[in-house]
């Protein structure tokens, strides 16, 4: 039945309809080629989070402020958000929120209220969620800038 949640959470996004753009996009009227940009969207059982082309971002909770500890095999699975110039803030996303960190291999990473942003690329739209690793644990990002540490039902 773990396929379920799944499959209910992206029926959810098409429902409510959250769309966003990212660096990849093609060319977003509103952000210039090569930047990302951060929206949020609707997860079911977690609210509003973060996200860029329709795929949740993640903070790890063990990251220094300003920086990643996240490299080598562990970018493998959490891609950070990288961005070619100043980050975009999409609808519900505030703007003096964003920044940007240089990372060791010469990307910049983009920063939320000092966290560092990861997309993952595990089965399933919040299958990163709870995941304990890099000497910390994933969580999605809400609007706030603050970790949901919880689902709505208060388990994770």
């Amino acid at each position: 039945m773990r396929w379920i949640v799944p499959s209910l959470v992206l029926l959810g996004l098409a429902v409510a309809g959250c769309g966003s753009s990212s660096k990849d996009d093609g060319g977003g009227a509103s952000a210039p080629a090569g930047s990302a940009t951060v929206s949020t969207m609707t997860v079911i059982g977690y609210g509003k989070a973060l996200a860029t082309s329709g795929h949740p971002l993640y903070l790890l909770s063990s990251d220094p402020p300003r920086g990643s500890r996240c490299t080598g095999k562990c970018t493998a699975t959490w891609s950070p958000l990288t961005a070619k110039g100043a980050p975009t803030a999409g609808p519900g996303v505030e703007s003096s929120l964003l920044s940007t960190f240089k990372r060791a291999d010469g990307s910049t990473q983009v920063l939320y209220d000092g966290h560092a942003l990861y997309t993952h690329k595990g089965r399933g739209l919040v299958s990163g969620a709870g995941v304990r690793s890099e000497g910390g644990t994933w969580y999605l990002v809400a609007p706030s800038g603050k970790p949901i540490k919880a689902t709505k039902r208060g388990d994770y």
